[in-house]
């Protein structure tokens, strides 16, 4: 909200000309609520809000729907924000088309590309918009899918995140990127290049940074713990699945939304380690979800399984926005 005695005629000014073409030509065809309209010399009407320019406001008085378009200096201070307020919404962010290394990549597919010390498959729908932002989401894979290939890192909830019918409902720029060696796990270089990558990703695609989401396997829950514990004010929820963190990170971590996940009977990774971050969470009181899938499930060493293939975590993760409360 526009603070009083700022320059709202600036304001109105500074949205571009195809913004208020849009608002005035292809704007609120859609009835807006009725409200109270203030003038200066303080006579009211009920009416509802049709379009503005930087200089006049046409609304439609409620009684008889007569549309009336006035100078926006003879309405109250209260009023001239108000509408500010109204068309900044509607005008949306101004349009940024993808750049840099994300230039001519979104084509419905799983792309080939690389960044700094590692290769990762970028997914981007040719249907989105320069004007519109959307979610970036960052998969992170376990021992096994390391390497130089491209290849192996693509699976499980990677592919889910890009599948039609979510897809369609959940737009959003999807990144995989493939660990050159699994002896090393996410650490080191490939860590802050994991990192790198999203902060490449916000930069050069119309992307919003209050909506960044990672999730990982195994060694990939182990990353998943170390990004937002190496930039915790990047991230707006995370899905660490059967990995584990340093409980001396918790206090850092704990305006993130996190839902983990992990099997009593993991043989590979011990549940333990999630235990423990869950514990320090509830600790300093974090954003901390918890799901244990006990020995009766038959889960081992797979959690992602009952995880990627539970809708609600999809739904959770789209509806978590950085800074929320």
């Amino acid at each position: 909200m526009m603070k009083p005695g700022g320059s709202i005629t600036t304001t109105l000014r500074a949205l571009s000309l195809a913004a208020l073409t849009s608002i005035l030509f292809g704007g609120p065809a859609q009835a807006d609520e009725q409200r109270t309209w203030t003038s200066a010399d303080g006579k009211t009407v009920e009416a509802e809000f049709m379009s503005a320019t930087d200089r006049h406001v046409t609304i439609r008085r409620g009684s008889d729907g007569r549309r009336f378009t006035m100078a926006l200096d003879t309405l109250s201070e209260a009023d001239r924000a108000w509408v500010a307020d109204k068309v900044a919404a509607l005008a949306g962010p101004e349009p940024k088309e993808p750049s840099g290394i994300f230039a001519d990549k979104l084509n419905d597919d799983f792309e080939h590309m690389e960044f700094g010390s590692l290769k990762f498959r970028f997914y981007g729908g040719k249907r989105l918009r320069a004007n519109e932002r959307y979610p970036v989401v960052v998969y992170l894979h376990g021992k096994g899918s390391g390497g130089t290939d491209n290849e192996k890192q693509l699976h499980g909830a990677a592919r889910k995140f890009a599948e039609g019918d979510f897809y369609k409902d959940n737009p959003s720029f999807i990144l995989v990127p493939q660990c050159p060696d699994d002896s090393k796990g996410w650490n080191g270089e490939y860590l802050d290049d994991v990192i790198g990558l999203i902060e490449a990703a916000l930069e050069n695609l119309p992307a919003d940074p209050d909506r960044v989401y990672i999730t990982g396997v195994s060694m990939g829950g182990f990353g998943t713990w170390k990004a937002i514990a190496h930039s915790p004010e990047l991230f707006a929820a995370a899905v660490p699945v059967c990995g584990g963190g340093s409980p001396s990170t918790a206090r850092d971590i704990k305006a993130i939304p996190i839902w983990a996940h992990h099997g009593v009977a993991d043989d590979v990774v011990p549940v333990a380690g999630t235990q423990r971050m869950v514990e320090a969470l509830e600790r300093v009181r974090g954003n901390i979800k918890y799901t244990e899938y006990d020995e009766a499930s038959g889960i081992k060493h797979n959690a992602w399984t009952p995880c990627y293939n539970n809708p609600e975590v999809f739904e959770w993760i789209f509806a978590q926005r950085r800074g929320a409360k």
